[in-house]
């Protein structure tokens, strides 16, 4: 299946950002540059709400925004508002949001079209309406799929937007504390919450549930490793050795990078019951445990890794349980130059966002045309507005891409000095 991707996004009304802020994005690597203070975070926080049409974190801020996502064949135009949240007269529970979603596909004309407010849903799809209950844009899978009739082009739409959660792999170490069951130290807008998944087992069928930052492809593995005398999985790096646990294979794969010899994966189990009466066993699992053995048989836990190790292990955890976007904060703290490109190659086909004060990230990003530079660089700067600070976003204007590209084909210096030297970052 193809994977979705964020095509625009536009702030009429977010935080400090200057309104009427538009963003469109490349399918690809988007790199986002910016002095500190200058609403990188921010922005990749907003990112990873959308891009999973998850607005939880949002429900208490004022807002206006709007994003269109591709998931082909499907074309999703959002506008969300939250404009009275901030109003103490409406009191702290009411509701007080808007939504218009516009639904197309590539392949047909026909539209289909979402309103909803705190009173109701009304859903126009072709020649006819009908009102449903009111959904809040605040619950993940508001666009549940009774949204839209059997029968219509549109039918296979909701399933297709509703993605796992998306969570923002971190400047340091939130998503390495969150994936090892450990409340991660940031409460930025999609900051990683700590890792969990209940599994309900019916004979040999697995079923995973209420995941959040867990990877599905290890939830099936959890049985399998309550079973082992020790609770755990062990791995080689070799190329074959996750064949029949390809769950783990970014276990294997960061063993390999750092240079042991294996590793081994423990799902920290809280609960397992079973019925009095017998039947499906559950469990529920708050984190992983890690081990990883050198080449002379030494041992090292996770938590007496490197910074950079741990960093390393975090970051193809997260790919693990990211099917469609990568959103990295300063990706390349603490990482050695090969695993830099390592990481940027696991990336694959995924859209990401990302940002670097290091101007070695972005030697491992190809261009191919001015517009491609225009939409994968996005300029963020600090400004003052009426003595007060304001947010400017804007993807790199057509001169400075066209400048930069120049630069770039020439082949003489290196993309930091490129972008340092013509003054644009």
């Amino acid at each position: 299946m193809p994977g979705v991707k964020l095509k625009h996004l536009k702030i009429h009304q977010y935080r400090n950002v200057r309104p009427g802020t538009e963003l469109r994005f490349d399918d690809g690597i988007n790199l986002v540059l910016g002095q500190n203070g200058s609403g990188k975070t921010t922005l990749l926080g907003l990112i990873s709400c959308v891009a999973s049409n998850d607005l939880s974190p949002l429900k208490s801020e004022v807002f206006d925004i709007e994003y269109t996502l591709d998931a082909d064949p499907f074309l999703a135009t959002f506008r969300i508002s939250n404009l009275a949240a901030g109003d103490d007269s409406r009191g702290p529970q009411e509701p007080a949001f808007k939504y218009d979603v516009r639904l197309a596909r590539h392949d047909v004309t026909a539209k289909c079209t979402i309103t909803g407010t705190p009173s109701e849903t009304t859903v126009f799809d072709g020649s006819k309406s009908h009102l449903l209950p009111s959904a809040s844009p605040f619950r993940v899978g508001f666009l549940f799929p009774n949204f839209v009739d059997r029968a219509s082009p549109f039918h296979a739409a909701p399933p297709r937007l509703l993605l796992p959660d998306l969570s923002r792999f971190d400047e340091s170490l939130d998503a390495y504390l969150a994936m090892t069951g450990r409340a991660p130290v940031s409460q930025n807008a999609g900051a990683p919450a700590i890792a969990k998944v209940d599994i309900v087992q019916t004979g040999e069928h697995i079923t995973p549930r209420r995941s959040t930052f867990f990877p599905l492809d290890t939830a099936p593995l959890v049985p399998l490793a309550h079973k082992s005398p020790a609770g755990e999985l062990w791995v080689t790096p070799e190329p074959d050795a996750s064949v029949n646990r390809p769950g783990l294979k970014f276990l294997g794969d960061v063993a390999a990078l750092i240079g042991f010899r294996s590793a081994t994966w423990a799902p920290l189990i809280r609960q397992s019951k079973v019925p009095p009466s017998g039947g499906s066993r559950s469990y529920e699992v708050q984190g992983s445990a890690f081990t990883f053995t050198r080449h002379n048989g030494d041992t090292i836990d996770q938590d007496l890794l490197s910074y950079g190790q741990k960093r390393l292990l975090a970051f193809y955890y997260y790919l693990a349980t990211a099917e469609h976007f990568v959103i990295a904060d300063e990706l390349v703290n603490g990482l050695h130059h090969r695993w830099i490109a390592a990481c940027m190659e696991a990336i694959g086909d995924r859209q990401a966002f990302l940002t670097s004060q290091n101007p070695l990230l972005f030697e491992y990003v190809e261009f191919d045309s001015i517009e491609q530079v225009q939409s994968c660089f996005i300029n963020c700067k600090s400004e003052l507005v009426d003595g007060a600070e304001q947010l400017v976003w804007q993807n790199m204007p057509r001169d400075d891409a066209e400048r930069f590209y120049r630069g770039y084909e020439a082949d003489i210096e290196s993309i930091g000095d490129i972008l340092i030297n013509r003054g644009l970052w």
